[in-house]
């Protein structure tokens, strides 16, 4: 018979290893010092920007993690970290972090993997910076809009100019009279 301690392990090991097979980018956070409010409050944000945020111990993590071949992400397991799995705009997820740790000091942001690539503290900057998926698709719609709009107002400076015509023919017949 298996004790209980081992079988929580394993499933916790499962349950990472499914978000990890599913998750477009993984973010590791370290939440030393912050309150149970505050990691509820980062919760919450996170889940706004379709990510979650997974607690669980090190040991398991680590294992996890080199079995998918992330061995550059379990050094940063140091202390109390926690992992941000990101399902939909990494982008989006990165800001979430940065805005969250400027009003909380307690959270730090260690490190990540993003597109099979490894994103150090140091880059966080540069991707708080980049416009997220959402901010693309508006600039997008903006630019395929533009060109017909703009064909439109000349399309309507063309039927203006008659009529402006004919205001001044009727303004200068009123002026003389």
């Amino acid at each position: 018979m298996e004790r209980i301690g081992k079988i929580y392990r394993s499933t916790i090991e499962k349950q990472f290893k499914e978000k990890l097979s599913s998750a477009a980018g993984l973010f590791v956070v370290k939440y030393s010092g912050l309150k149970a409010p505050e990691l509820a409050e980062f919760r919450n944000n996170l889940s706004r920007v379709s990510s979650k945020l997974f607690v669980a111990k090190n040991s398991i993590v680590r294992r996890a993690l080199k079995e998918a071949q992330f061995e550059e992400l379990s050094n940063l397991l140091d202390g109390q970290a926690a992992v941000v799995f990101s399902y939909d705009d990494p982008i989006s997820i990165c800001k979430a972090i940065s805005s969250f740790s400027k009003n909380h000091a307690a959270l730090e942001f260690a490190g990540g993997v993003l597109e099979k690539r490894l994103v150090k503290k140091t880059d966080l900057a540069a991707l708080v910076a980049m416009p997220s998926k959402d901010e693309l698709r508006a600039k997008l719609v903006y630019c395929i809009k533009s060109p017909i709009n703009n064909f439109v107002f000349i399309l309507s400076g063309v039927l203006r100019k008659p009529l402006n015509v004919l205001n001044a023919i009727k303004n200068k017949k009123e002026g003389g009279k």
